[in-house]
Parts: structure tokens; sequence; C-alpha cells
């Protein structure tokens, strides 16, 4: 599965520097106090200035004050070829935020007393087994799933756009490794919501899709939302500027849903009631507030994270708002976002229909929420001001170069005449020292300037031994520098050439080069595709034996295992369901 951080990356220069040409902001009236005409105004300039500068076609957005809906509107086109509007009717796929649908669903199994958080998930899908590294680890559990820390891989790639059933899925997950000791680490992960999906089906005794319609769409009156995109509203999406139909996604608990603006809007008012809308109760305020209870609090390798039952619960750069609980989503052509202010009542939903508006729809959401905070409450958010560079001894800033695993994908961190330099795809970015352990990031023009750029700021850091180069971005991206270690002469076999045996229909379609090569004493997997999938990135492999290997690193796509193989004299390696032969 593509990385979306990564992703955002490949387009720093045209997101952080085509900026020249765009509208001027409205002017700001003296006194905004309960001005929630200037919110409306100041955020169409800011959407349609963002829809703009990155070529989004489509976006709609709506803002809830407690049990009011104060707006929502849709800008540019649901379908650009044929000149449809997008509305707050427009229907998208909503992707991860069906992650926080799907916790609420679960949490009435609570309430119910059909579901215990604690007790071992295999009580209620006793199928359920995947191998390990750590066969002394506790069990997993609904409360670990629920929050990321189960150990689980992000994915399991093949057959993820399909039809597949979640069974399937069950019954291929008994040949995959866990990617983390569970409990230890949070590690986004589809498989955890989609096994918490399939215990749904089963505590209720209905499929998966209607148990949530039934027990928690229906309630809420979201008859705008579901798994199937049979709506005449439905937008149409856009990956590379290409217009893209959605895609069938067989992970429906982790991102399947079809929504639109005002549905979520409704959910985010029967959070704000305490798990009610219009008088009718569907959640008990107590397993609701639960929910926004952090969880396993204080992990060294969560970096200071707070993360909830199917919500993130830090990260929004949003100050003054009190607790903040949000989740995006994304699909291959739709970007969402979600953000709430449980304390202050106040919550935004943002959606649109391109693979690049990720960086508009975050930016919107939290734009909008600092305004109501200041428009309602007076909050005002800080200035921002840029941290001036310090000068730091070049034996300090020795100890940061080296290789890097950002997300399974080699980066590398050199130093120049005076800065360090994160080398990342094709991208080479100044690291500017305000701390001895924090850096902001420019990207350098032709090495004749350095200018500040929309980048994650960068903290050096080390946990046990390990040391990381923490990316802050809402959901931290944390890439660790990659030790030595030995590469056992079987999996030297296997560098060369790769031909992939069993691609899927809508994924992996455009693999142009799969090659294992060893660089600098590093194990690699060097993959590109193109067409609508487009990435190159190079994936650092660590042998644990003759015949296994897993992706180094820390976060999400990492920790999963590869296995080699001979059969009938071909050298075999199987990754996530996929299978490739050496080939030369």
């Amino acid at each position: 599965m593509p990385s979306r951080f990564l992703r955002r990356i490949n387009r720093l220069a045209a997101t952080g520097l085509g900026i020249a040409n765009l509208p001027r902001p409205p002017q700001r009236p003296e006194r905004i106090a309960g001005d929630w005409d200037y919110l409306k105004t100041r955020m169409r300039w800011f959407i349609r200035r963002g829809m703009r500068k990155t070529g989004v076609p489509g976006l709609s957005i709506a803002l809830v004050d407690g049990q009011k809906l104060v707006w929502a509107e849709g800008f540019g086109y649901a379908d650009r070829e044929r000149r449809i509007p997008a509305t707050a009717e427009t229907t998208y796929q909503i992707g991860s935020i069906t992650k926080v649908l799907n916790a609420i669903a679960m949490m009435q199994q609570v309430e119910a007393g059909r579901l215990d958080l604690d007790r071992p998930f295999r009580d209620y899908v006793p199928e359920f087994t995947m191998r390990t590294r750590w066969p002394d680890a506790a069990p997993i559990t609904a409360r670990a799933l629920l929050c990321h820390h189960a150990g689980l891989p992000t994915y399991y790639l093949k057959g993820f756009f399909s039809d597949d059933s979640l069974e399937t899925l069950l019954a291929q997950l008994k040949n995959e490794h866990f990617a983390y000791e569970p409990h230890t680490v949070f590690n986004y992960s589809n498989l955890g919501s989609n096994l918490l999906g399939l215990a749904l089906a089963r505590l209720t005794g209905f499929s998966y899709e209607e148990a949530l319609t039934k027990n928690l769409l229906a309630p809420l009156g979201m008859t705008h939302t579901a798994f199937r995109a049979v709506s005449p509203t439905l937008a149409r999406g856009y990956v590379y500027d290409r217009a893209a139909d959605p895609t069938p996604i067989r992970d429906l608990p982790a991102g399947g849903l079809y929504s639109n603006v005002l549905d979520l809007a409704r959910f985010m008012r029967f959070v704000f009631a305490d798990g009610s809308l219009d008088g009718k109760p569907v959640l008990g305020a107590s397993a609701l507030r639960a929910t926004f209870e952090p969880q396993y609090p204080d992990l060294p390798l969560d970096f200071g994270q707070r993360f909830g039952l199917g919500w993130m619960l830090s990260g929004l750069p949003v100050e003054g708002g009190g607790q903040q609980a949000w989740h995006n989503g994304g699909t291959k052509a739709f970007l969402s976002q979600m953000a709430l202010l449980p304390e202050r009542k106040l919550g935004v939903v943002v959606i649109a229909n391109a693979d690049c508006a990720g960086n508009l729809v975050y930016q919107a959401a939290e734009e909008a929420l600092k305004l109501a905070l200041e428009i309602r409450d007076g909050v005002v958010q800080p200035p921002k001001l840029l941290a001036p560079e310090i000068a730091l001894p070049r034996e300090t800033l020795s100890r940061y170069v080296g290789d890097y695993s950002l997300m399974g994908s080699l980066a590398r961190i050199t130093l120049g005449k005076k800065r360090l330099r994160l080398h990342v795809l094709n991208y080479v970015l100044d690291l500017v020292p305000v701390s001895p352990t924090h850096f902001r990031v420019e990207y350098n023009l032709l090495g004749l300037k350095s200018v500040p750029i929309p980048f994650p700021p960068i903290d050096f850091t080390e946990v046990n031994g390990r040391r990381f180069a923490i990316l802050r971005d809402r959901v931290l991206v944390p890439s660790e520098k990659i030790p030595a270690y030995p590469i056992p002469e079987t999996w030297r076999r296997y560098v060369g050439q790769h031909r992939l045996l069993n691609p899927d229909a809508e994924f992996l379609v455009d693999l142009e080069h799969c090659r294992m090569e060893i660089e600098n004493g590093k194990l690699l997997m060097d993959i590109r595709i193109t067409g609508i999938e487009k990435r190159e990135v190079k994936v650092v492999m660590v042998p644990l034996n003759e015949h296994e290997a897993y992706a180094f690193g820390l976060g999400r796509n990492v920790g999963d295992v590869s296995h080699a193989f001979s059969e009938n004299g071909r050298l075999r390696t199987r990754y996530s369901g996929y299978l490739f032969e050496r080939i030369g």
C-alpha cells in the first residue's frame, strides 16, 4: 500500500513553492466575536486558494458547534468532466474515518456485555492465528486492536482492492507474521479493524455491514452512509489528475464506508450529546467517554503520542482547545479528515476527491477549528515563529549521519559544510538546527538558497540503544537508524531482478522494476511502480534467518516479514500475499 506520507514528500516542490498569483485573504473585521459569517468568508477563501494551488477538483466541509450545524458547503466539482458541482450532499469514500464508527460499534457490544476489551481476542474469533517472533507475549485483546497496539502488520496487501471476504483474509493471515511484539508500540493496522469487524459479525449474528448499519448508522439517521457506492451524489475521484472511479475495498471495517459531510456532522452531534442524537440514546455516556481515554500511556516507542479507542488524541496543531480527537482517511482518490474538540463541543469534517488533497484537507479542518475557537470562545492561536538557527559542533551533527529506514524506505542523512541534509526519494532537504536535537526543514533551491517548507520538524532521540529521527507530523513518523547486520549467503542468492507472479487487478498493476540488491552492506528491495500507483522506493530488509527477512524500522508498513524459498529450482519470495520470482 503506497505511503501517503512519502507521496507528500514527492509533492514538496509543487505544494511548498507554488504560491504565486493566488488570491488575497478577505479583510478581517476589528472584532470577530460571534461572527460566524467571517469564518465562512475566510474559509471559502482558504479552501478555494488551496484548491487552486493543489489542483484538487472538489471538496466538502461541515462545521458543528454542539448540536448546531454551523456551516456545510461544497466547492469545485464532484465530477469535473460532467461539470457536476460538489455540495454538502456529495458522497465520497471516507477511508479510515470508518475505523472510528467501527470502534463505536464495538463499544456498543462492550456496553451490552458481549465483549470484554481485555479478554484474549481469540475467545471471540478462535481461528485467528499468526506466526510470531514473540511466543511469550501476552495475547492480543480488543483493546489492543482498537488503539493499534496489537503488533499486527499495517496491511495484508494481496487482495486489498477486491471483494474478498474477511473470512478469506482470516485464513490468509495464518501464514503471516506479527510485525511487532504486542502491547509495546503503536503500529497503525487495517488488519486490527478487520478482526474487530469479524468479531462484531459473530457477536451480533449479522454480517458486518448489516451489524454496523442496524446498530449505528440507522439509529443515527446516517442515511447516506453505506458500504456500497449506489448514491447518485457519488463523487468521482482523481489520481495524478486523472479520473479514477472508486475501487472496491476488502477491508470494510478499516476503510470501506461512503458518506457525506452532513451524515458525519450527525455523528459529531451524537458525540457531543454524550451518545444520543435528537433525544435517542445510541451509546451510553460512560462507554463513549472511554473512547477518549489514552491507552498504553508512556510507552517509550510511542514518543509521547496519545491514542484512544478508535481515535487519535494528539497531534493537531490547534492550541487552547482542550482534548482533541480525530481521524483522517484516504483511499486511492479520496482524502478526509474529521477533527473534534470534545470538551469544547466543536467539530469539523472535510472530504476531497483527489489524491493530492491531503495537506489541504488537514489544514482546512484545523483552520476551521482555530477560527471557531476564536469566534465563539475568544481563544486566539499563538503566532507562528520561525525558530532561529543555532550553530552546533560538527561532532554533534556527525552523530546523526547515516542510513535510516523511513516507513521501511531507505533515507540517508549526510553532513554538508554547515548543515545536515536529508536525502529521501529524489529530494535533498536541509535540516536546520534550532536545538541540539530539534531541526526544522528547508528546501534548497538549486543549491542557491534554502527556504522554509511545510514539512514536519525532526527530533533526534535514542530509546534502548535504538537511534531515531522522528518526523513530528500529526502522527509521528519514526525513522530508525540502520545498524550493521549480517546477510546470510542464502539471501545473497536472491540478489537480482524479480518478477511478480500474482498481480491484482487494482494494485501493483504497473510494477516496472523489482530488484533485490545489496548497497553499503544493506539488503534492499528496489521497487519502481508506474501508472496510477506511481512511486519508487528502496525497502530495507533485515534477515531473521536463512529464509525470512523483515522490513526494518518502526512505523506504518514496517516489520512485515518476507519468506524466501526454492520451488522447482526457482528462487521465490512471498511478501504480504504476493509471490515474486528471481529472473536474473
